[in-house]
C-alpha cells in the first residue's frame, strides 16, 4: 500500500514512502511533534483484542471551542482505533474524554499513518499534494 508524500526536499522524504499493512500494535509507542505539531507528545498504549487502546498528549493543540477555556494546547487523556480501511489509506481516529469530552474537529483528532522499516509517521493529511506541516514522529 502506498502512502508516500514525497515533497519536502530531495535528501529525506518528510514521511515514508510506502507501508505495509500496519496494525495496532504496530504503531503503540510515543511520538513527538515537528513543525506545526513542534511540542506535542502522543502516546499510543495498545489492547489486546481491541483495533485500538488508550492515549496520552501533552502540548496537544486546542481548538477554537476551547481556546478561551485550556490555552492554545492542552494535556488529555482518551482512546484511540485503527481505521485500517479508510479510503486513501489507514488513519488513526483520535477520541480525548479528559480534560472533558470533545466534538469532533474542536482539536486534531484523526492522523494518516505512513512507516517503513525505520519509522512510523503519524499526519494531518490536509493536502495529499504537499508535505504535511502537522506530523509526529516515531524512529
Amino acid at each position: 500500500m502506498a502512502l508516500g508524500l514525497t515533497g519536502c526536499g530531495a535528501a529525506e522524504r518528510c514521511v515514508p514512502a510506502g507501508s505495509s499493512v500496519v496494525g495496532t500494535g504496530d504503531l503503540a509507542g510515543t511520538y513527538r511533534g515537528v513543525h506545526e505539531a513542534q511540542g506535542a507528545v502522543l502516546t499510543l498504549a495498545s489492547v489486546p483484542g481491541w483495533s485500538g487502546g488508550t492515549l496520552t498528549v501533552e502540548g496537544w493543540p486546542t481548538g477554537p471551542s476551547y481556546r478561551a477555556e485550556l490555552g492554545r494546547t492542552f494535556k488529555g487523556s482518551g482512546t484511540w482505533e485503527l481505521d485500517a480501511g479508510s479510503t486513501g489509506g489507514p488513519l488513526v481516529r483520535l477520541s480525548f474524554t479528559q480534560p472533558h469530552d470533545w466534538i469532533s474537529g474542536d482539536t486534531v483528532d484523526r492522523l494518516a499513518v505512513a512507516a517503513d522499516s525505520s519509522r512510523t509517521v503519524l499526519y494531518e493529511n490536509s493536502d495529499p499534494d504537499t508535505c504535511p506541516d502537522f506530523r509526529l514522529d516515531r524512529p
